[in-house]
């Protein structure tokens, strides 16, 4: 989603939705594998109107265990930190980045020093989303690759994975990886490519995540990426509040909804989904570290 049509957070959102991260007392009752959303962004999901027990009893019902939530700018990041240190229900843990389509209008300064200041947190998991953006942004492609360039770098400075925005910008964002990012965990969120680019990025080691997109009838070219994604490399995730999957679509998404996304991507696959979501969850924990860094 271009970050030009993104809202802010609300200052009052804050709250609600550390409250729908664990301030109920339900308890997981568990009978399929439980999945993390390893992509989201809870605070966008409060602020159109979802309730706090909405969200909450589709994580339970969906046996969904905890997310990673996005901090791509300012307001995101520190609402994110908040969220992952006072969630008790599910397991929370969040990111520091700078989404592409802010490059050229906001100061990237502020995330450079929010990596380095919370490098000690635990729960601080990834520095993303970071990346490239040509089909919103092309014309800001300079500034954007600056500021990709010096978050891949503070990132390694800081000994954590980068979760990567890329659309429209495959060869550039190679080139980057590649100068900038050998030997550092690297996640390509929400993959809109075909089969040949993904294959690429699973050859310089890339772990690939697949949102709803992937269940759209017109994502064939995304579906044969999907069926060729290897088991060890495949996560799922949401991207919520954005691009709710199939029988969603249309709706505000929300993490509780990766459940759909990872069913169809096992009958896609012709997988088991529980060996599916037993894979993507093995992922989505070794990718951010999760059993390293603690269990919350």
């Amino acid at each position: 989603m271009p970050v030009r049509f993104r809202p802010r957070v609300h200052e009052t959102g804050g709250a609600a939705a550390t409250t729908a991260a664990g301030g109920g007392s339900s308890e997981i009752l568990t009978s399929r594998i439980p999945l993390i959303d390893s992509h989201c962004h809870l605070d966008m999901v409060v602020e159109r109107g979802l309730s706090v027990a909405e969200i909450t009893q589709t994580l339970i019902a969906n046996d969904i265990s905890g997310l990673v939530e996005i901090g791509a700018d300012k307001e995101a990041m520190l609402w994110a930190r908040t969220l992952a240190h006072t969630s008790r229900q599910f397991e929370v843990y969040y990111t520091i980045g700078h989404h592409p389509g802010e490059a050229k209008s906001a100061d990237a300064s502020f995330g450079l020093k929010f990596i380095e200041e919370n490098k000690d947190d635990e729960r601080f998991v990834a520095v993303g989303e970071i990346g490239l953006d040509y089909y919103y942004h092309a014309d800001e492609a300079p500034e954007q690759k600056q500021v990709f360039i010096q978050f891949v770098r503070a990132a390694r400075e800081v000994g954590r994975g980068i979760a990567i925005h890329t659309r429209e910008a495959h060869r550039d964002t190679v080139d980057i990886l590649k100068a900038e990012a050998s030997g550092l965990p690297v996640l390509i969120h929400c993959f809109t490519g075909n089969l040949e680019e993904m294959q690429e990025f699973v050859a310089m080691g890339c772990y690939i995540s697949f949102s709803g997109i992937v269940t759209f009838k017109n994502a064939t070219a995304l579906q044969e990426a999907a069926k060729a994604c290897p088991l060890e490399k495949i996560l799922v995730e949401t991207d919520a509040p954005f691009l709710a999957p199939v029988p969603h679509r249309g709706k505000t998404n929300q993490p509780g909804f990766v459940r759909d996304t990872l069913d169809f991507l096992a009958k896609l696959r012709g997988e088991d989904a529980e060996i599916l979501a037993a894979a993507c969850t093995k992922n989505t924990r070794d990718f951010y570290q999760l059993g390293l860094r603690g269990r919350l």
